[in-house]
């Protein structure tokens, strides 16, 4: 970290320059009548001044101290912010990451500059990374892509992602958004993990062709012809429509509030997968959560918001038409 200078030392160093200034072109500063009179008049004027740069001084002061308290504010932010940024140059090369972008990497910020962000991007994303950042720098536009990132869970500085089924992955989807800089010779990086939000659209269809396979058998041993169909997926609410998100909800649905632990025995999950999910449920404002203290513990009360209530009701009767029931 760059030492910054005492105030002390620059208003020194200020006076120094001042007198060789001062050494050098004396004739620039006439001499004045030795009378009482003007004495005093140049006396006062220089105090006068004095005062006024003790003024200026002091309003510089207050503005560094401004201008260094807004950077320590934006440097915390850049460095904690829950996205991975990276300033890369032409040839791929990281010049500098965030604590977001170097936990994704599974490395830390020290080796990774320097290194290549290509390396840690699978083959199948390479070539759409690639062409992705030629796009952004010959546009000037905006560019984004999809790419996974390799993971090597043995070597890997931060932890694995853990599906919402319990699946452990050792590589991480993220959506790269990219932007050229103002000189044109770097990238402008985020870094978003999208591993959670591929995971569940891939159970998600499990889920529906299990659905489809289950309508068709009921079909097959129930005809009915008389109930309207309706297979449009898109109609179903992907924030629902996952076991513990489902089951979590119809639980709330039932007793309106639950503190976490009474929907964890309810559920049968583990606490990281029950936080995630329910996480996704409060960003959906499907839910509410108040944090208080009982028994000098700290304890999640967690209630469904009318909005909840609604999205579940539309959500069966989306299963049901389904179903064809």
């Amino acid at each position: 970290m760059t030492k910054r200078k005492t105030p002390s030392a620059d208003v020194a160093a200020l006076r120094s320059q001042a007198e060789e200034h001062l050494n050098k072109a004396p004739q620039k500063y006439p001499a004045f009548s030795t009378s009482p009179d003007e004495m005093q008049r140049i006396i006062h004027e220089l105090a006068v001044y004095q005062i006024e740069l003790e003024m200026q001084q002091d309003e510089l002061l207050q503005a560094r101290a401004e201008l260094e308290e807004s950077l320590d504010l934006y440097t915390e932010l850049y460095d904690f912010a829950p996205l991975g940024y990276l300033m890369i140059d032409r040839e791929g090369v990281i010049r500098k990451a965030n604590l977001a972008g170097s936990k994704l990497l599974g490395v830390t910020r020290s080796r990774l500059k320097g290194d290549r962000l290509g390396r840690f991007i699978a083959t199948e994303s390479l070539a759409p990374f690639n062409t992705m950042l030629e796009r952004v720098f010959s546009t000037r536009e905006y560019g984004s892509c999809e790419a996974i990132l390799q993971r090597d869970g043995a070597s890997s500085s931060s932890d694995p992602f853990v599906s919402s089924n319990g699946d452990v992955l050792h590589s991480h989807t993220v959506r790269i958004d990219a932007v050229i800089s103002n000189d044109g010779q770097e990238f402008q990086v985020v870094l978003t993990d999208i591993s959670m939000q591929k995971q569940i659209e891939r159970e998600n269809k499990v889920l529906l062709a299990q659905l489809i396979q289950t309508r068709r058998t009921d079909a097959i041993d129930k005809p009915d012809q008389s109930a309207p169909l309706n297979f449009n997926h898109q109609l179903l609410d992907k924030v629902i429509h996952g076991r513990i998100r489902f089951a979590a909800l119809s639980y709330l649905y039932a007793i309106e509030q639950a503190s976490f632990v009474d929907i964890k025995k309810q559920i049968q999950t583990t606490d990281g997968n029950l936080s995630v999910h329910l996480r996704m449920l409060e960003s959906a404002e499907y839910i509410s959560c108040d944090k208080n203290i009982q028994a000098g513990k700290p304890q999640s009360i967690y209630r469904i918001t009318q909005k909840g209530h609604d999205a579940l009701i539309s959500y069966k009767t989306c299963l049901t038409l389904f179903l064809g029931i």
